[in-house]
């Protein structure tokens, strides 16, 4: 059951984060994330200590709804193949359709509390790589590697990943889908079939 506190705290969130992809994280105040909720400032210092806490706490639903979403998608998919081009598809057009949160993100990566977002993020990734493709090795359909070998390849194949979402965000979210599946449909099946 979801308490009056929680639906306070989702309602500051959402219209946060719709103050800060349209704004970015300097130009949005307390004041007007309270203005869009139709809360008193002094609510939203109840729940969070600063505009840098509820920016932290959107990226952090952020990341959940992301995870949330992918998840549900490649676990849909029958093989590991299929469930790789899945979370590349799914991790990349979710990232694109918030690429404004992204760039903030990007440009406070300085910040040492960006910066262990950044590391959360490629370690969780990099373990649901892994899991994905020990599951393949498990069903004898990852061939081409050693079990060993996951970890890195594992690494190497996130780091990659990340530089065609880097790239994408950089233009503008503009990466035409046609060559991305074609890229996906190309590379997965050379590099793991």
């Amino acid at each position: 059951m979801i308490n009056k506190e929680d639906t306070i705290q989702s309602k500051i969130l959402l219209n946060a984060q719709k103050l800060f992809q349209k704004g970015g994280l300097k130009k949005t105040t307390m004041d007007e994330i309270a203005a869009e909720c139709g809360k008193a400032k002094s609510t939203l210092y109840h729940y969070y200590n600063s505009k840098i806490d509820v920016f932290d706490a959107v990226v952090e639903m952020e990341l959940l709804n992301l995870r949330r979403h992918v998840k549900s998608k490649v676990d849909k998919q029958k093989n590991m193949l299929d469930r790789l081009k899945t979370y590349i598809r799914e991790f990349h057009k979710e990232v694109i359709n918030k690429k404004n949160l992204y760039r903030i993100i990007k440009q406070e990566q300085l910040n040492e509390l960006y910066r262990n977002h950044l590391l959360s993020i490629i370690s969780f990734e990099q373990s649901y790589i892994s899991r994905i493709l020990e599951d393949g090795y498990d069903l004898k359909e990852l061939r081409t590697i050693k079990r060993e070998e996951i970890g890195w390849v594992s690494e190497m194949f996130l780091a990659a990943f990340l530089g065609l979402v880097f790239y994408s965000i950089e233009k503008d979210g503009f990466l035409e889908e046609d060559k991305l599946n074609k890229a996906i449909d190309f590379m997965v099946p050379k590099i793991f079939g």
